[in-house]
């Protein structure tokens, strides 16, 4: 399978990505470097029209299957709008990669086609043994072979996570009830770092949350910007709508909310209640079921997840 390299956001070091690129090689991938994937403008990688050309570049080179970022930082959002649904559609290739990359799944995922919310250059070369990145070769070995990723893989990702869905009360919710997954044997999630969620809202480029599996991580965020963050996806609807009867109207809503790491941020003694606690007081009216504690984020166990 051929794999390009690209940086869509910031700035990287060539050790971090030729250490990265020789574990996908000793996987048996092909892996060619975008022009502009080691180059440096300020704190991005390229000026945003030459990271929307690799990217374009990518996506219609034919012998290409996958793109996978190099690492996030900032720079995404810049060139949303430059990079042609058509064109992500008719390719029909994933993109990989996490942290600031989450615009761009919102990108894919708007244009229809899956992506991968998962590790970039920096764990694959620092930690190819660890026991996410073997469960992402396994990933991209079934890709090679089928072009498809595995029906159930979120399914199996959740049961192997071992991690407990919950209601606003923190009782404990059948991951099988039907109300967690919507009736869904596969379920679909959308998402991933929560402040470049916040800066998509509004525009074009948001996800349709209606039915999906929210989730949600991030780094170093003070508590009550993580709250602020969960109360506009409320006010949003995304988590339902309360009515004046007392009922919520989950047309609209989510399926769940799976929380992932959030890494470097520190109970605030200020706040009256740590995180998670916080995170159930505001789903609390809309009968959301929540996982708290997933392997996904800003630390070595970021599993991968399919987006979309």
């Amino acid at each position: 399978m051929h794999i390009r390299i690209i940086s869509p956001a910031g700035n990287v070091k060539a050790k971090v990505v030729d250490a990265g690129v020789a574990t996908l090689r000793s996987w048996g991938h092909k892996v060619t470097v975008a022009e502009h994937a080691l180059g440096s403008y300020g704190r991005y990688s390229g000026y945003p029209e030459e990271r929307v050309q690799d990217i374009v570049d990518a996506l219609e080179d034919p012998t290409v299957d996958v793109l996978w970022a190099t690492r996030g930082g900032y720079g995404c959002m810049q060139i949303l709008d430059r990079i042609p649904l058509d064109i992500i559609r008719k390719a029909g290739k994933p993109i990989v990669g996490y942290s600031d990359i989450t615009a761009l799944h919102a990108l894919w995922s708007k244009a229809g086609v899956q992506s991968v919310h998962a590790p970039m250059m920096k764990h694959l070369g620092d930690d190819p043994g660890h026991r996410t990145t073997k469960t992402l070769r396994e990933l991209l070995d079934f890709y090679a072979a089928h072009n498809a990723w595995p029906q159930h893989h979120n399914r199996l990702f959740m049961a192997k996570a071992k991690i407990q869905p919950v209601d606003a009360d923190g009782a404990p919710v059948s991951l099988d009830n039907g109300v967690a997954l919507a009736n869904a044997d596969c379920p679909v999630f959308v998402g991933g770092n929560l402040s470049v969620l916040t800066g998509l809202h509004g525009t074009p480029f948001d996800y349709d949350y209606a039915g999906r599996i929210l989730f949600i991580e991030d780094i170093a965020e003070q508590p009550y910007k993580i709250d602020r963050m969960l109360q506009q996806l409320r006010l949003m609807g995304v988590f339902g709508v309360l009515m004046p009867d007392g009922s919520v109207d989950k047309s609209g809503a989510v399926a769940g909310l799976v929380c992932g790491h959030f890494t470097d941020c520190p109970d605030d003694p200020s706040m009256p209640a740590n995180i998670w606690d916080n995170i159930r007081w505001v789903l609390q009216p809309y009968q959301v079921p929540i996982w708290l504690g997933s392997p996904i984020g800003h630390e070595l166990n970021n599993f991968p997840v399919i987006v979309g």
